[in-house]
């Protein structure tokens, strides 16, 4: 049964096609229409503010509705921003488009960890959490490797391959919907499912678990009680200090790589190569880090995934030019630090990936452990934040460089380690 549940949420997460179609849309706009590539970066930001707000009306509508109506719901809403690229009439269809998707790309980063850590038990609860980001990981791993082979002697986005690319993503996200709708059950504990209790009063920073017995029902869930209980733990607001990091981390590798990739080679294959990458990456680092952390520990996976992240934000300095975060530049005048080469972004792709599927494990995890019995607000508060994050990302690019972006995501590696290995250390 849990090796259904997490195939099953691993093909409803088909859905992170949504990865591949996002880098290529600033590239696309600007070569196969007449609308300037910054309103990629707008519609970008009219989609997180979307997410912000699918953090408010989550919880309402799963408790209405129920998992199953939920997730079709969600999962049909991603397509929006794909049919929104293939018939472009202006920037205000994208921009709509990109709303409605972020419905659902907000509510699915909720829902999803919400399941696998409710159907988990804590000594199960990161073994599981790595399955399901192998899971996760399998959307953008197909999704860059099509496009991959689609673009390969591909110099110029016209419309016709742009509507190609967006088609086979609604496609996709069609079936996932289908298959969430069918096969997802809802996410109920079951009575003997080991609970983390309160650090502060049973075993304090000694990692000591509770059983509870059948006996000992908890009163009925209430938010307000819950929200009052969280408020008084640190842990909650500590877990909002890597969201920066992750709005940072991947607002650089979903719109300002990919448009600045153009400005280093007329490759156009490389856009996608980035995101097969990046998925190969995830994908073994999920299948390696929880054996790396049984032969150390969480703390020690955290500083050594920090120290690839500061390796590859430095070689992108190295590589990217200044200005090609919000104009393609001439490949022969771009003005770089080292001669650009793709094995280079090759480099650059693979440590953001094989570093940030440690960071999300651990992170979610732990999260699961602090939210306690509240995953589906704590999750959907912890949605809201993100989307704070990464919609400033967003602005980033046209009020600093893409060199001065760079050092931003080097001081979010170091307090997002710090807060994990520091602030959360109870919990790991």
């Amino acid at each position: 049964k849990q090796w259904y549940q997490r195939r099953v949420r691993g093909m409803s997460l088909c859905m992170m096609a949504n990865a591949p179609a996002t880098s290529l849309q600033n590239v696309a706009l600007d070569e196969s229409t007449e609308i300037d590539l910054n309103v990629g970066y707008n519609a970008e930001i009219v989609k997180y503010v979307a997410c912000l707000l699918s953090g408010v009306i989550f919880h309402p509508i799963y408790k209405t509705i129920g998992i199953k109506l939920t997730a079709l719901l969600v999962t049909l809403l991603q397509a929006s921003n794909f049919v929104s690229m293939i018939w472009i009439v202006n920037e205000w269809i994208i921009y709509v488009g990109y709303f409605l998707a972020g419905i659902g790309t907000g509510s699915l980063w909720i829902m999803w960890p919400m399941v696998v850590v409710n159907n988990s038990s804590i000594p199960e609860s990161q073994k599981n959490m790595s399955w399901w980001w192998v899971a996760v990981s399998l959307g953008p791993l197909l999704g860059g490797l099509v496009n991959y082979f689609y673009f390969l002697n591909v110099t110029e986005i016209t419309t016709a391959n742009r509507q190609m690319v967006y088609g086979i993503c609604v496609a996709i996200t069609v079936i996932s919907a289908t298959v969430a709708t069918i096969f997802v059950t809802d996410a109920n504990k079951s009575k003997d499912q080991i609970m983390l209790q309160d650090l502060g009063r049973v075993g304090e920073g000694t990692g000591t678990y509770v059983a509870l017995e059948e006996s000992n029902v908890k009163e009925p869930f209430s938010a307000r009680v819950w929200f009052k209980k969280m408020v008084k733990r640190p842990a909650f607001w500590i877990l909002f200090i890597p969201l920066l990091y992750w709005g940072s981390i991947w607002g650089f590798f979903a719109k300002i790589l990919p448009t600045a990739l153009p400005s280093i080679s007329n490759e156009r294959k490389l856009i996608p190569l980035t995101t097969l990458v990046v998925s190969v990456g995830m994908i073994t680092g999920s299948l390696l880090w929880n054996h790396i952390a049984r032969l150390t520990n969480n703390t020690f996976c955290i500083i050594v995934i920090s120290l690839m992240h500061f390796t590859a934000i430095i070689l992108s300095i190295l590589t990217f030019p200044k200005g090609a975060a919000t104009e393609i530049l001439n490949v022969e005048t771009a003005v770089t630090y080292i001669k650009p080469h793709s094995a280079y972004v090759i480099v650059i792709s693979a440590l953001i990936g094989l570093a940030d599927s440690c960071v999300s494990i651990i992170y979610f995890t732990v999260a699961g452990r602090v939210y306690e019995d509240g995953t589906s607000l704590g999750f959907s508060i912890n949605n809201s934040g993100f989307s704070v994050f990464y919609i400033i990302s967003m602005f980033a690019p046209s009020l600093f460089d893409l060199h001065a972006y760079c050092y931003v995501m080097l001081g979010s590696v170091l307090l997002m380690c710090l807060a994990i290995t520091v602030g959360l250390r109870k919990y790991l």
